[in-house]
């Protein structure tokens, strides 16, 4: 999924405000009720995500730790990790601008960490002033891009199964910027795996198991933000290099289960636009593959029906 970065949702004082920071990205995060904020813009991956973010302070420590002492607070990882939402990052600092608002700066060096609390607090009050609601572009470009998947999908043709289920599983990698996919269909007990440049190192059959125990459990849709914490599914929690992954629910005919996932290739999660459009495309790929399961069907049942007329004729 495209991060629309081109489509800005900040002020150039936001930009700058990052980078006088040492700062890639830059999240301006507002209290909308309780314990809940949500980001409404900012720089780098903060620009194009803004309006994708939803995040609890219940759930993020350095977000609760920084509303508690009213200071900055840091992290610093020894690779790309999870820092909150679906934004990975090898450092990061929370910075409070008042009791409702928290500006997070991200990045790959050691500027976010080593820049002083002075320094954080003051680019975190420009960026805050900067960033004030998500522009009415952003929101339609969000909208076309979502209509171009649904439409990627939807040209998928429903040709023979395997070769269906494996275009689905790769058209909507492509669409949620996944670097792998994999359709799980009931029927047959059958799975397609689609490689956007990582590849699963489980066999089908354990690929096949894994999914289909989600299924049975009725878990889905499952979005997991940092498989560090939560892998996936046995018997594929001993596989390598997923960072996030999202399964959801195919029906109907085509009853099974769609997977996308995020890998150490480009390690980050899913906003609630990649969520959104993940549902919606697995609805529309359980049109298009139970169409060609049930051409599928109609040939086998074709040729059973051909060769029981058969036998009558002797």
């Amino acid at each position: 999924m495209a991060d629309n970065a081109l489509v800005s949702t900040t002020a150039p004082r936001a930009d700058a405000a990052a980078a006088s920071v040492g700062a890639s990205d830059l999240f301006v995060l507002r209290r909308v009720s309780g314990n809940r904020f949500v980001h409404f813009g900012g720089s780098g991956r903060g620009s194009g995500w803004a309006g994708l973010i939803e995040v609890s302070a219940d759930e993020v420590r350095a977000l609760r730790d920084a509303l508690a002492t009213r200071w900055p607070v840091r992290l610093a990882h020894g690779g790309k990790e999870l820092v909150f939402g679906p934004y990975y990052a090898h450092a990061a600092a929370f910075v409070p601008v008042t009791n409702n608002v928290v500006v997070v700066f991200g990045g790959e060096g050691p500027g976010v960490t080593s820049a002083s609390d002075e320094a954080l607090q003051s680019a975190a009050v420009v960026a805050a002033d900067a960033v004030e609601a998500v522009t009415p572009a952003k929101e339609l470009a969000d909208e076309l891009e979502e209509l171009d998947a649904v439409r990627a999908v939807m040209s998928v043709p429903a040709g023979p199964v395997p070769g269906t289920m494996h275009a689905l599983a790769l058209v909507a990698a492509e669409a949620l910027a996944c670097e792998v996919g994999a359709v799980y269909i009931v029927d047959g007990e059958r799975v397609e795996v689609a490689d956007r440049g990582w590849g699963l190192q489980a066999p089908p059959e354990r690929v096949a198991a894994g999914l289909k125990s989600v299924l049975v459990d009725g878990r889905l849709p499952y979005c997991v933000q940092d498989a560090a914490v939560m892998p996936l599914p046995a018997p594929l929690e001993d596989e390598q290099g997923i960072r996030s992954y999202y399964m959801l629910e195919l029906t109907g005919v085509a009853r099974g289960v769609l997977l996308v996932a995020h890998t150490d290739a480009a390690p980050r999660g899913f906003t609630l636009l990649c969520r959104r459009l993940g549902i919606r495309l697995a609805d529309v790929a359980s049109v298009v593959l139970g169409s060609a399961l049930t051409q599928e069907w109609c040939s086998a049942e074709a040729a059973r029906l051909h060769a029981e007329f058969g036998k009558l004729d002797r």
